[in-house]
């Protein structure tokens, strides 16, 4: 007993159950210590991190749009197990590993056999690597060793508890060698066959379970003869094992093999360009749709051929449906490929002028803030805001209009006015909320020129702008990514009835820029929509939607060139229409008028609700609470003598009588225009010149110089101001007085010019019936 180990005479004697509960105790610390230490190896030492894919973007339906070279320059595109061809799974898993879906990662018996093979008769050729293995040796490529192939099947083993049999099959798929730079089953699926992994013959399938073997040997675009016969002589196998049909097989031994390589697709270039830098994903799933695609692609590409005639070399379209945001056209240029007129350039996101397109969300404010209705009137007649003259686009004028006829009708005055009264603030705040990019950063330089096209927008940005007329109000990002399966809520920023009646006047079809081929066409979808024209006709614009679709259309030349033809009536609106009858007709529902939209009867002379007085009435809509209610006040009482000669006011009645009669009295602006413009209207006599009673009515309306204006001069360039106001028609005569000097007397209807001085000049206009005006200037020499 002295000579027993310690540990031993111990054992002897303890009890069998105090024996077991000893061994017990110990064992299962050894486990919890040993599951610990393997738990930390697992971290410090992970299985794999898995390699960098190659960014691929795929459309809505999952066809490959283009994919990018990783970093390290290889053409590795995640390949996806659902899609790849059934017969190349197959064909892989007899060929490499029967018994992928039985193991751990090692196949105990292969390992037993290849190491009795290699010892006993020095056969290196028999392997016993696992798919698992395999995937372990491609992430770290070493010698053929045994330690090398010991720490495989550590590291199989531990993937296998990290990683499904489908996802290390998908891991092994993307990684295979092909040859080059080319990686990955989807890789060399599109380079040497030019088609998708799961649309493989039998024939391409083997071979590409075949090359991986040797690449450089077997590369069909290096050696067609050898990986020919090298896949034949699997197939044959396959045919001995009855893997495969018979048949399919001898149809796949006799089937050529191209000895060529393709380009990897670029069916978007501007699209996928622009995705790739919105993310760093490797598999982008986007939300275009390739059909639609397709068909915009082929009618703006050969619609711009057509415009070459006219010195008109590009365009751009972008598509979106309403319903969910989702981008489902892009078109950055009529031909990517067209280096001659930059076709690389991507007119989608490139800053242009937009024109007259922003009028509509300056409109829609006006309706917001219950300033007009669309038969309301606006005054389309010169004007001038501290030097800013703006003219309309035929250098023509109508007078007075009806806010539906301004919008349709482009016209300038009317939209330049309409943008005083709403303010700059408020327009700039609009389009800051719907996301103008460049606005926002510029908003301290703009001034009323903007709503001409004096800033810089985006297709995209004015597609967007467009949409929330057909959301109801709400704006909405753009969304470029299918993943995003639910609209976001998004943010209401203008009330669904000024949007309704906003679609309601541009879907109005008696307009010039209403294409005169689709007048009597049957069929044609309903649309509302705006053309914008750039200044120097460089840009033509044309944004159309209904319920379903937003459209955006952009002509032009990227270097900037303009053309005599470049109009977004004469150029863009044709191909916004084409577009429209290419995406059908979804459903033919319009746009459901709000709760609180009503119809009443205004005077078709004013717009305004109508008076006493009012012989012409007409029905327009209106917003409950929110329109203007004044009534009509075009018609008032006015006392002339019998002959209709001499207007009285109530001081000057003559004893020997008068009547009553009933004269309009228009605005004072519109007046000097219509005395301008020759054009006679019904206006009372002349007041009664004995008259020396003052009248408290307002002064003269002064329209030049602008109140609180900063005027700029060029020091010793002896510029003047133009003085010029505007009064009833009763009015003959104004006195003009400047920092207290009297400069003199004219008519009404003329104008008069002084030398100003620099800092404040403090101008009066006084008219013939001692009414008076004034307004401070500021004037700055440089």
């Amino acid at each position: 007993m002295e000579n027993y180990p310690k540990i031993l005479y111990n054992i002897q004697n303890i009890k069998s159950s105090e024996f077991w509960y000893f061994i017990n105790k110990k064992s299962s610390k050894i486990i919890v210590v040993v599951f610990f230490i393997l738990l930390l190896l697992d971290k410090l030492y992970p299985p794999l991190t898995q390699k960098e894919y190659s960014q691929s973007i795929y459309s809505a339906e999952n066809v490959l749009l283009t994919a990018y070279l990783t970093h390290d320059d290889k053409w590795r595109l995640f390949t996806s197990y659902d899609n790849v061809s059934p017969q190349l799974i197959k064909a892989i898993i007899e060929k490499e590993d029967k018994w992928y879906y039985w193991h751990w990662g090692v196949n105990p018996f292969a390992v037993v056999r290849a190491f009795y093979s290699n010892l006993f008769f020095g056969n290196r050729t028999l392997g016993a690597s696992t798919i698992t293995m395999q995937v372990i040796r491609m992430y770290y490529p070493s010698n053929r060793t045994y330690l090398s192939k010991l720490r495989e099947i550590i590291k199989a083993i531990q993937l296998e508890f990290h990683y499904s049999k489908k996802e290390i099959l998908e891991i092994y798929l993307s990684c295979l060698p092909y040859g080059g730079n080319v990686e990955g089953v989807k890789s060399a699926s599109y380079l040497y066959f030019n088609q998708a992994p799961n649309k493989l013959s039998l024939a391409q399938s083997v071979l590409l379970a075949c090359i991986p073997n040797n690449p450089n040997k077997y590369r069909i675009d290096k050696n067609s003869t050898a990986s020919l016969n090298f896949r034949n002589k699997f197939l044959k196998i396959f045919l001995k094992n009855n893997t495969f049909n018979a048949g399919e097989i001898n149809d796949a031994i006799n089937e050529p093999i191209k000895n060529v390589r393709y380009q990897m697709p670029n069916l978007t270039p501007h699209f996928s360009f622009y995705l790739a830098g919105k993310t760093n994903q490797s598999i982008i799933k986007s939300t275009l749709k390739i059909n639609i695609q397709n068909k915009a692609e082929a009618l703006l590409k050969n619609y711009v051929e057509r415009a070459k005639a006219k010195l008109v070399n590009n365009g751009a379209v972008l598509i979106i449906d309403n319903k969910t945001m989702n981008v489902i056209c892009y078109c950055g240029s009529s031909d990517f490929n067209d280096y001659i007129n930059s076709g690389q350039v991507n007119g989608i996101i490139s800053v242009r002028s937009p024109g007259s397109a922003l009028k509509p969300a300056l409109y829609v404010l006006g309706l917001e803030f219950g300033l007009i209705t669309p038969k309301s009137k606006m005054l389309d007649i010169p004007l001038d805001y501290g030097g800013y003259a703006p003219e309309n686009y035929d250098l023509s004028y109508n007078g007075e209009v009806t806010t539906e006829f301004a919008l349709v009708n482009s016209l300038n005055l009317p939209a330049v006015r309409l943008l005083k009264s709403v303010s700059m603030e408020s327009f700039i705040k609009l389009l800051t909320t719907a996301g103008f990019d460049e606005i926002n950063k510029n908003k301290s330089k703009l001034g009323l020129s903007v709503i001409l096209g004096g800033c810089g927008v985006r297709l995209d940005e004015m597609v967007r702008l467009y949409s929330i007329f057909a959301n109801s109000g709400k704006v909405f990002p753009l969304n470029y990514f299918s993943d995003n399966s639910e609209k976001s809520k998004g943010v209401q920023i203008l009330s669904p009835e000024s949007c309704f009646l906003i679609s309601d006047m541009l879907s109005k079809n008696v307009r010039p820029d209403f294409p005169a081929e689709m007048i009597d066409m049957t069929g044609r979808p309903k649309i509302a929509w705006k053309t914008g024209t750039s200044y120097g006709k460089r840009d033509a614009w044309a944004i159309g939607y209904n319920p379903n679709y937003t459209v955006g259309v952009w002509i032009g030349n990227f270097n900037g060139v303009g053309s005599p033809h470049l109009s977004g009536a004469e150029m863009a609106v044709p191909l916004l229409f084409d577009l429209f009858n290419m995406l059908g007709k979804k459903n033919n529902k319009w746009f459901e008028k709000p709760k609180n939209i009503g119809l009443r009867k205004v005077c078709s002379e004013t717009g305004l609700i109508p008076g006493d007085d009012c012989n012409f009435i007409v029905d327009d809509y209106y917003i409950k609470n929110k329109s203007s209610q004044k009534a009509c006040d075009l018609y008032k009482d006015t006392y002339v003598s019998l002959d209709e000669k001499i207007e009285y006011c109530v001081s000057c009645l003559p004893d020997s009588g008068y009547i009553k009669k009933k004269y309009p009295f228009y605005d004072p602006e519109l007046l000097i225009w219509y005395e301008e413009s020759n054009i006679k209207i019904n206006k009372p006599p002349k007041h009664n010149p004995n008259c020396s009673v003052r009248l408290s009515e307002e002064g003269p309306k002064i329209i030049s110089p602008t109140k609180d204006y900063e005027y700029y001069i060029e020091t010793n360039s002896k510029q003047q101001i133009m003085l010029q106001a505007a009064s009833q028609l009763n009015t003959n005569f104004h006195y003009w007085y400047v920092n207290n000097i009297y400069l003199g007397k004219i008519k009404s209807t003329e104008k008069l010019f002084f030398n100003p001085k620099n800092g404040k000049n403090y101008i009066l206009c006084m008219d013939d019936k001692g009414r008076t005006s004034e307004v401070v200037i500021r004037v700055k020499f440089y």
